[in-house]
């Protein structure tokens, strides 16, 4: 069995989701984990999927995109074991007003810190912007972390706060 990230993205318009989940299943393709969103009315789809070949899924995909309207790419990718993270999970939230760089900022804290950014979230209303991430930590570093991202905030004018995150029950 082949796992394989796919992204499909474009203009945002009724029923993508259901096309490209269609296609996935008439291949026999088992969808894992998978993101969606609309930015400003754009569709943006990551998954990870196992079953067929690359190029299977491709070609059962090109219908999708003949169009131009919708950029569809897939690649092979080598399964991660189903490693469990060693780091502690955080949320980490940070809204001010719009100004270049705030990402890279809060983030560069993070990595140099061993930290890793599982899944953000960005939104721009206005003039006020907010990031969400879920973040990783290595253990027993949340604190000296949380000073470092409070310091980078108060250099570009923002707040922040760093909180354990729930764990998910499912």
């Amino acid at each position: 069995m082949n796992e394989l990230a796919i992204t499909v993205i474009g203009r945002d318009r009724s029923g993508i989701v259901a096309d490209v989940a269609e296609v996935l299943a008439r291949l026999g393709a088992n969808l894992t984990d998978s993101t969606m969103t609309r930015l400003r009315g754009h569709f943006a789809m990551t998954l990870i999927c196992v079953g067929p070949s690359a190029a299977e899924v491709e070609a059962a995909l090109a219908p999708l995109s003949a169009d131009g309207q919708l950029l569809a790419t897939v690649r092979e990718v080598t399964p991660d074991g189903g490693n469990a993270s060693a780091g502690e999970p955080y949320v980490l939230a940070v809204h001010g007003a719009d100004r270049m760089g705030i990402v890279a900022a809060m983030t560069r804290v993070l990595a140099d810190a061993g930290g890793n950014v599982t899944d953000l979230s960005t939104r721009l209303t206005g003039s006020l912007y907010v990031v969400v991430a879920e973040v990783e930590l290595p253990p027993g570093r949340s604190d000296e972390v949380a000073g470092l991202l409070t310091l980078a905030a108060a250099e570009l004018g923002v707040g922040v706060s760093l909180r354990p995150a729930d764990t998910d029950l499912l």
